[in-house]
């Protein structure tokens, strides 16, 4: 038997893929900005894995990463605007002990959770359909409650492996790029679903 052809050198070789992947996130996300950009390729490659069996990383991860890179750029200064805000908010909030804290609490957790929402959809939509930051942002949302037991559902993964990083550090080497092949994974099913009713893009 041809070890090549074997499902343990299947196995072995998409986890050393998800482990490169990994590395070259990491590494590309270090000057903080540029996370969303190291994101996006990242998604991108994951998408040739799927859908055209390229399982090439280093040459597919840094075209990516240079042809996405200003719409990217900008979706990632929102997206840390965002949630610098969130987060500024719940540090308030923890501080304050009036009343006004559990009038504002409630739709604070709202908003994040539907941020979280729309998160989940977002670098898999732009890297699938190469659509603009409006039109992404817009149809990631519409997406996020049309298909919203998905949506719990990848969110649910999200906390897990959020839990596993917390409790299991060194899974950090691996665990952003296996994150993305999930998430992807589950957000091509609901794309499939639409191409089928609406067309190749259906956006």
């Amino acid at each position: 038997m041809n070890i090549l052809d074997s499902r343990f050198y299947g196995i072995v070789d998409r986890l050393s893929n998800l482990f490169i992947l990994n590395i070259f996130w990491i590494v590309s996300c270090l000057p903080i900005i540029t996370i969303a950009p190291a994101t996006t390729a990242m998604f991108s490659v994951v998408r040739q894995w799927k859908l055209k069996q390229d399982t090439s990383v280093v040459r597919n991860y840094f075209r990516y990463f240079k042809e996405n890179f200003q719409q990217s750029f900008l979706i990632g200064l929102l997206w840390i605007f965002f949630a610098a805000i969130l987060f500024f908010n719940f540090f308030y909030l923890n501080q304050d002990q009036t009343p006004v804290k559990f009038v504002i609490i409630v739709p604070l957790f709202i908003i994040s959770f539907l941020f979280i929402c729309l998160t989940v959809f977002l670098f898999p939509l732009i890297t699938h359909y190469k659509v603009t930051l409006k039109d992404g942002i817009k149809n990631s949302f519409f997406l996020a409650i049309a298909h919203f037991p998905t949506t719990l559902l990848l969110i649910g993964v999200l906390a897990l492996l959020t839990l596993i990083l917390y409790y299991v550090p060194a899974s950090s080497l691996i665990i952003f790029s296996v994150g993305a092949y999930i998430n992807y994974s589950m957000v091509n099913t609901v794309f499939q679903k639409l191409e089928q009713t609406a067309g190749n893009h259906p956006f």
